[in-house]
């Protein structure tokens, strides 16, 4: 992308305080931002209270913040869920959030599936996955092992997830952004 994905504006802000918004529309008080490594760069400024969560693996990849943004919820709510959501994910609605939240079981948590592919980065996950994601980034010996595609499927089998099949007129909600094109409308 060539440049950090969080700051790159949509509706006339930041993606990453596109997503707090959207957080914060769908009803969630308790949000916090997995910020990747130390070295990352600086963030664009988050609204007061929202802590910044570093990976305890870096290079590690999405993976580790998943289990960072996990290991924050377990510890405030350890039977809760987390809602976790990708920066790039412009045209996620507050209507789908709450669409994808709905899906959840007392058992499971949800995540969608396009085009036969899951889509862990925009899920809940039951907190207690937690230490799941933990035990498979200690299992991880280089980038392509540390899936966040493999957690997720862990926690099919387990049960702890579920899935949910996508519409075709929801595909586009889960575009993300990848490159500069992406962004600048081709």
């Amino acid at each position: 992308m060539g440049r950090d994905k969080a700051w790159i504006k949509t509706e006339g802000q930041p993606l990453l305080l596109r997503q707090i918004r959207l957080l914060e529309q769908a009803g969630l008080r308790d949000i916090a931002i997995a910020a990747g490594p130390e070295n990352r760069s600086t963030l664009p400024s988050t609204p007061e209270g929202i802590p910044l969560l570093r990976d305890s693996r870096p290079d590690l990849g999405p993976l580790a913040g998943v289990a960072a943004g996990l290991h924050w919820a377990h510890s405030r709510h350890p039977s809760g869920w987390t809602l976790l959501i990708a920066v790039d994910l412009p045209a996620l609605s507050t209507h789908w959030l709450q669409r994808l939240m709905a899906r959840i079981t007392p058992e499971a948590g949800c995540v969608p599936m396009r085009h036969g592919q899951l889509e862990p980065l925009a899920a809940v996950y039951p907190n207690r996955m937690a230490a799941l994601a933990h035990d498979f980034l200690d299992t991880c010996t280089d980038n392509k092992k540390a899936s966040v595609q493999g957690f997720c499927r862990r926690g099919l089998e387990n049960g702890w997830m579920s899935s949910w099949e996508l519409s075709p007129q929801d595909h586009p909600t889960l575009t993300n952004w990848n490159f500069p094109s992406d962004w600048l409308g081709g």
